[in-house]
């Protein structure tokens, strides 16, 4: 099994690979995103059957620690898609806390969990905010909440696929004992969460009017895959 480092280092050689400074376009950035969270969800994995092989599956080896990303007092919508990409995706959990200036946000989950979704919320707030301000400029009357969602629906499609494709790589059983220690590490989460933050307030998601061609080339956007040329694995 690779050092944690070895693939942090590598997921984060496949978002440089798609860095538009160096001629990629948005669809590659969603490409190696997708490539990441396969890779991440293939080192989960090896590290569950590493714990069985070793005999330390029953002992309490799961780490829970925090991380923080720091956002404006005035969030913006895509704050809100981005974090839900990161709790369904990313084994982890997203607390928001609010002072006067700012609004924090920690990330709970395991190391490196927490050490990949915060790189990937950086690189998704920065491709969303680049995706919105390409598709204004072509668009009459364009609404940015809608834009947003149908992007965030694309991108979790294709995360979607990507974990599939990384768990279905596994005998029946390995992957039946990786769902397990998934649940495990989701008690152990909710348990750090009720033990440290107490009773918690889910904000309530208020309904609005969603802007039909805004949505639709936002998701088109996020699932489309158009790569120019190869991205490592």
């Amino acid at each position: 099994m690779k050092p944690h480092s070895d693939i942090l280092d590598k997921i984060r050689k496949l978002l440089r690979l798609a860095d538009r400074s160096r001629g990629s376009t948005e669809n590659e950035a969603k490409v190696a995103l997708a490539k990441a969270q396969e890779l991440m969800t293939r080192h989960n994995i090896d590290s569950v059957l590493f714990r069985m092989e070793h005999g330390e599956a029953g002992s309490p080896s799961f780490k829970v620690d925090k991380g923080k990303v720091d956002l404006p007092k005035a969030l913006n919508p895509a704050d809100f898609m981005i974090l839900s990409l990161l709790q369904s995706h990313f084994n982890v959990r997203c607390i928001l806390t609010h002072t006067k200036t700012a609004t924090p946000v920690d990330i709970i989950g395991a190391p490196e969990d927490v050490d990949f979704a915060i790189f990937a919320f950086n690189y998704l707030r920065q491709t969303f905010f680049r995706c919105w301000n390409e598709f204004k400029k072509t668009a009459w009357n364009p609404d940015k909440a809608s834009y947003y969602r149908g992007l965030r629906d694309g991108i979790n499609t294709e995360l979607k696929a990507a974990k599939q494709r990384a768990e279905e790589s596994y005998a029946t059983d390995q992957q039946q004992t990786y769902a397990l220690v998934v649940v495990d590490q989701t008690a152990a989460i909710s348990r750090y969460v009720d033990e440290h933050y107490g009773k918690l307030r889910n904000r309530a998601s208020r309904a609005r009017r969603v802007d039909s061609s805004s949505y639709f080339a936002g998701e088109t956007k996020g699932r489309t895959i158009q790569i120019n040329r190869p991205l490592a694995s």
